[in-house]
């Protein structure tokens, strides 16, 4: 479940041989003396560990110094070291996505999830890594956090994206290509299609073109799809749903409440709702039969799925939502999905799919933690 973390240590020893072997010295200012750990030189973010060559001119050692830079600025990602001048101990910092350090480790596919036993040993390699008590390292203080799952369906992504409408408790809603985010001042929600995404990173099909893993990407896509489904919390001191943040401080609490997170996450995501667009139109003989009755409200409602077929359910969602008034927003869009998905026929499929197959999988990545706990 975890994904990208974010978190620190501080008063920590970092031994002079880990300093000289795995990092390099960046800045140095009056109080602080600052290090970045150089990804090559760690075993589980590099194929190849090279050898350090403490003699390099000092030209060299700029241009070394800014290649670092460049590999762990990419998206943010840091490991890093900071103490006063001749102080031994000092402030550890990591900001990496665990998940893929373990798909790289463990030689995994790119849709692999961490699950309990996942999650204990890629963290325990950190803590190996750099010769840091594991006792100490899992008081580690959580800063930011990224949680999700990957769900393979049977059908066409454009099926799946195209139900997804809006997310309770989320006020803006964020549409690009197959992504869609759900944003309020303390957290978002994305789904988007990750067999797309992990293709435009390279991470499927790594032997083929561009062109040819294109292809190859598009015919797996005609009845597959793989969707990803993140929380995204930007500072854990600011995250306001607290049946996850007091689940989410440190590395241990994420560790001891691993299973009842992987429940709250289901809870959260479960207030995506859908609108059913995949499903044919009610039969006209049925719609008929209904307005026969006379009765106005079974006309309005007809008047009213005509309309936001022809402007788009969704487009009408994200249209009204900023001007309607809060206090009945979310009970007026609700009724406005409901009558949609009334008229389209078989109702609810992508919506149950998508429960189904979300709890099926957390269930999945959290059962280690529970026989663990035993």
């Amino acid at each position: 479940m975890v994904d990208l973390i974010k978190f620190y240590l501080e008063n920590i020893k970092i031994s002079e041989y880990i300093l000289a072997s795995k990092f390099m010295k960046i800045k140095q200012d009056d109080q602080f003396e600052y290090f970045m750990a150089d990804p090559k030189k760690i075993s589980f973010l590099s194929q190849k560990v090279k050898a350090e060559n403490f003699d390099l001119p000092k030209s060299e050692i700029v241009v070394q110094q800014e290649n670092i830079m460049k590999n762990l600025s990419y998206k943010n990602k840091f490991i890093s070291f900071k103490r006063k001048l001749n102080a031994k101990e000092g402030r550890f910092s990591v900001c990496q996505n665990i998940r893929k350090d373990f798909i790289r480790v463990k030689n995994l596919n790119p849709f692999t999830d961490l699950n309990y036993l996942n999650f204990v040993e890629i963290i325990e390699m950190y803590a190996d890594e750099f010769e840091i008590e594991k006792e100490k390292f899992w008081k580690a203080k959580i800063t930011q956090l990224e949680l999700g799952v990957n769900i393979r369906f049977n059908m066409n992504i454009a099926s799946i994206m195209s139900s997804v409408s809006r997310m309770k408790g989320m006020g803006n809603t964020l549409r690009i290509g197959n992504t869609v985010n759900f944003k309020n001042q303390k957290y978002e929600v994305s789904v988007y299609d990750k067999l797309e995404r992990e293709s435009q990173q390279n991470e499927v099909f790594k032997n083929s073109n561009k062109v040819r893993r294109k292809h190859l990407v598009k015919k797996i896509s005609k009845n597959n799809s793989f969707v990803r489904i993140e929380l995204r919390v930007k500072r854990v001191s600011q995250f306001n749903r607290a049946s996850i943040k007091n689940k989410i401080q440190t590395l241990e609490s994420i560790r001891k409440n691993f299973h009842s997170l992987g429940n709250e996450l289901y809870k959260l995501f479960v207030n995506i709702s859908f609108v059913n667009e995949i499903s044919p139109d009610i039969a006209q003989g049925l719609v008929k039969s209904q307005l026969n009755s006379k009765n106005e409200k079974a006309f309005d409602g007809y008047l009213k799925f005509l309309g936001l077929k022809y402007f788009g359910v969704k487009k009408f969602i994200e249209f009204a939502s900023p001007i309607l008034n809060t206090n009945n927003r979310n009970r007026y869009l609700a009724s406005l999905e409901d009558l949609y998905n009334q008229y389209k026929g078989d109702d609810d499929f992508v919506k149950k799919e998508f429960h189904r197959k979300l709890s099926a999988k957390i269930t999945n990545l959290t059962v280690p933690a529970i026989s663990n706990s035993n």
